[in-house]
């Protein structure tokens, strides 16, 4: 096996088939494909990670896959249409990538709590952190969502598809706490939407000057939350 760019090429079999009993065959057989499989996975991942950077530092339109070659240290864009076919590919692959971060780093938190409002202070801590630890994900997201469009020149994601996807992750924790009566009575549609959109609030007031501190948001967003759902007194 060789190594190139950091990631393993497995050379090609004996030419001399007589050293080589049929089991022995089979074997290399199977675990040359399973290394070519994982050199493949590794390529692809490679890949992504290149083009999260490239979107964040370049924007939608700039991000081509000649820059994306070079962020990578590849030898050749055919590298990147053999396991992407398009841009569009890429971009959908980039997207599915930086949202399963997101929710694994942010279900991880939520998975440990007992009680709906523990859930839903942990959702909104755990994304806030995520957002600031993660700031090209959150660019590349972004540009995707606001830039890929369809051979028609139709926007295929739009916010609306992040948006609906947040909404979807908190409308269950605030089902739970009504049913269990942490909560009092309210739209959970409306309330999910309201502490999204507070969300979004607090990721600008991050990013733009003059920057809110990610502990001053994390306790303004839970003491929001915990003040707009509890039980009326």
């Amino acid at each position: 096996m060789r190594v190139t760019n950091g990631l393993s090429e497995v050379d090609g079999p004996p030419t001399d088939a007589s050293e080589r009993s049929p089991a022995d065959a089979s074997e290399r057989s199977s675990t040359g494909a399973s290394e070519r499989s994982l050199a493949a996975s590794a390529r692809r991942a490679q890949i992504v990670e290149a083009a999260i950077e490239t979107l964040a530092e370049n924007g939608h339109g700039q991000t081509t896959f000649a820059r994306i070659k070079k962020q990578a240290g590849i030898s050749s864009t055919r590298l990147i249409s053999y396991h992407f076919g398009t841009k569009g590919e890429l971009m959908d692959a980039v997207l599915e990538e930086a949202g399963l971060r997101a929710h694994r780093a942010i279900s991880r938190r939520v998975a440990g709590e007992t009680s709906a409002l523990g859930a839903l202070t942990a959702r909104i801590e755990a994304q806030l952190e995520w957002v600031a630890d993660n700031p090209s994900s959150v660019r590349a997201m972004y540009e995707i969502c606001m830039n890929e469009r369809d051979a028609e020149g139709v926007l295929r994601y739009g916010l609306e598809a992040t948006a609906r996807a947040n909404v979807d992750a908190l409308e269950p924790i605030l089902r739970a706490g009504q049913e269990r009566g942490e909560f009092r009575q309210f739209d959970r549609e409306l309330m999910a939407l309201t502490i999204k959109s507070s969300i979004d609030a607090a990721i600008v007031r991050m990013a733009r000057p003059p920057r809110l501190p990610l502990a001053q948001c994390v306790r303004e967003l839970t003491t929001l939350a915990r003040l707009a759902t509890r039980q009326e007194l």
